[in-house]
């Protein structure tokens, strides 16, 4: 019989093994939590699914109730998550990456303007520290009033491509030398303030003339004529040397333009007959008189005069009498035998009215008061041509200039002198001439229209804009062009380059001045005026220019 201890060692033994036995097993099951926690954290995240609690039994027997269970294709939560443009869109769990490209784009077009603007801003940062004396697209202007300017060349403009290293100067004389040859032409320009003129000594040394016609006041806006116009013209004639004309404007607007052109075109007609009158031929002028028409006039020829009105006509003292009293109502002395006489009329205030006329017919009256003082005076001056020019002075001294053309005076002469014929013999006996009926006036170079401002004073011009000088300047070439000839513009640098736009004036021959030895002009330009001063031609004395001719017009 066993005591209660009898089986304490059999029990001892299995109260041993029983710790052990439970260890390993909860260490097992520990190895497989940790092996399927390491698994699963390889795999991505999903969203945990919520779901509502299982309705009790009595709800899940009522049909219209709606049931929400665990199907097995809820637990396929692997594929909930797919990339790619096959799946963009198709499910509401799926990411679209539309909006993410859009931003992606954005990003892109954002950077790119970034790096334009920042390449825009390193080269305005670069123009704006290069050196606009060295860079090749600045020209360097002197303002009227002494400030200079560096301007922009427009590069869509005719540039000039003139060498500056080939321009030499001979004895003073300016020229563009290739190989070693001059191929400019020398050119001056001359009015009535070039006192003198040697004409065959400027034979031997210029090659054109710039013949100036006339000026419209710079304050009273009158046009007034040029007074050695025509003797200018006939004196280029007979020396052989190629000429063009020029007018010096102060024209606002587009009918003062057309005004001024016109008057050019009607002292180039009085040109005409006067050259026609010197018998030259059209090789001797290097111009070309049309043939219109013919038309044949006969007049009584003395030594006073010759008519050159259709019939037939009689002169007495060079004016047509058909004409007298046209002139004599413009204030004109017709009446040869008071030529050269002075007469003084006092009226019963005591003012006193004093009429001079010259050995020509040109008079000038003069009104003063009691005490001596002028009221006012009157000068009326026909040129050889028919035009006549009247100048009234106001009492405070004020001038107004009117010039009006009488086609039908015609040519008038003084009464001493005798008119000769192409030989030079004196023509004393009737004669029969055939003449051009509306002739054309061809002029070997341009007609030009010269602008500026006025140095020291205000001119009529500084009233209008840039814009507005421009439509005058090409109102003037256009109706010159009109009528034939060969339009030109005439003004110095910072005019051209400041006071206009240079762009619409393109079109137009350029005659730009410019003092110095070299053309400091960007742009194509025909001819040059290099030198204001004179003192370059001998034969010459008075004011006048001396210009470089690029283009040989008589070539043309």
């Amino acid at each position: 019989m066993k005591l209660q201890h009898d089986n304490e060692e059999e029990y001892s033994g299995l109260s041993v093994r029983m710790p052990v036995i439970i260890l390993g097993a909860s260490l097992a099951i520990f190895f497989i939590l940790a092996l399927v926690l390491a698994t699963n954290s390889k795999k991505k995240p999903h969203a945990q699914t919520s779901y509502a609690p299982v309705a009790d039994t009595a709800e899940q027997a009522q049909p219209e109730q709606e049931v929400d269970t665990l199907r097995a294709d809820d637990l396929n939560f692997w594929d909930m998550y797919q990339y790619g443009e096959e799946y963009e869109g198709t499910d509401p769990l799926v990411p679209d990456n539309t909006a993410r490209k859009d931003e992606l784009e954005q990003r892109e077009s954002d950077m790119k303007k970034a790096e334009e603007e920042a390449a825009e801003a390193a080269a305005k940062a670069e123009a704006d520290n290069a050196d606009p004396a060295t860079d090749g697209k600045h020209t360097l202007v002197t303002h009227i009033d002494g400030t200079m300017e560096w301007l922009p060349i427009n590069s869509s403009l005719k540039l000039n491509t003139y060498e500056d290293t080939q321009f030499q100067s001979q004895n003073g004389i300016m020229g563009y030398y290739v190989n070693g040859r001059r191929v400019t032409k020398t050119g001056v320009d001359i009015s009535q303030y070039t006192t003198s003129i040697d004409w065959p000594q400027l034979a031997r040394q210029a090659d054109f003339v710039m013949i100036r016609v006339g000026a419209r006041g710079y304050d009273s806006g009158h046009i007034i004529a040029d007074t050695k116009f025509i003797d200018n013209v006939t004196g280029a004639a007979k020396a052989g040397i190629p000429f063009g004309v020029y007018f010096s404007s102060q024209a606002v607007n587009e009918t003062e333009a057309k005004e001024e052109a016109m008057y050019v075109m009607t002292q180039l007609a009085a040109a005409q007959s006067a050259i026609q009158s010197l018998g030259l031929s059209t090789a001797q002028t290097n111009s070309n008189i049309g043939t219109a028409g013919t038309g044949t006039n006969t007049g009584n020829t003395t030594a006073n005069g010759t008519a050159v009105t259709n019939g037939t006509t009689t002169t007495t003292g060079g004016v047509p009498q058909t004409v007298q009293q046209k002139l004599k109502s413009m204030g004109l002395e017709t009446d040869p035998t008071k030529y050269g006489t002075t007469t003084s009329v006092k009226d019963v205030n005591g003012n006193t009215t004093t009429t001079v006329v010259d050995n020509k017919g040109n008079t000038t009256t003069t009104v003063t008061d009691s005490a001596g003082t002028q009221t006012s005076k009157k000068t009326v001056n026909l040129d050889p041509y028919g035009n006549v020019t009247t100048v009234t002075t106001d009492a405070d001294g004020t001038e107004h200039v009117v010039t009006e053309k009488v086609n039908e005076a015609a040519v008038v002469r003084d009464p001493s002198d005798p008119v000769k014929d192409a030989n030079g013999n004196t023509v004393t006996t009737t004669t029969t001439t055939t003449v051009t009926a509306n002739p054309q006036f061809k002029l070997a170079y341009p007609v030009a229209i010269e602008m500026h401002m006025i140095s020291n004073d205000v001119s009529r011009i500084e009233g209008i804009d840039k814009t507005a000088r421009t439509s005058v300047l090409t109102a003037f070439c256009s109706q010159i062009e009109t009528g034939g000839y060969n339009a030109m513009v005439s003004a110095n640098k910072e005019f051209l380059l400041c006071q206009v736009n240079v762009a619409p004036l393109s079109k137009y021959e350029i005659w730009m001045s410019n003092e110095g030895n070299l053309p400091d002009y960007p742009y194509l330009m025909s001819m040059w005026k290099y030198n204001t001063g004179g003192k370059l031609i001998s034969g010459l004395s008075g004011d006048y220019g001396v210009s470089v001719g690029f283009i040989d017009y008589t070539a043309r």
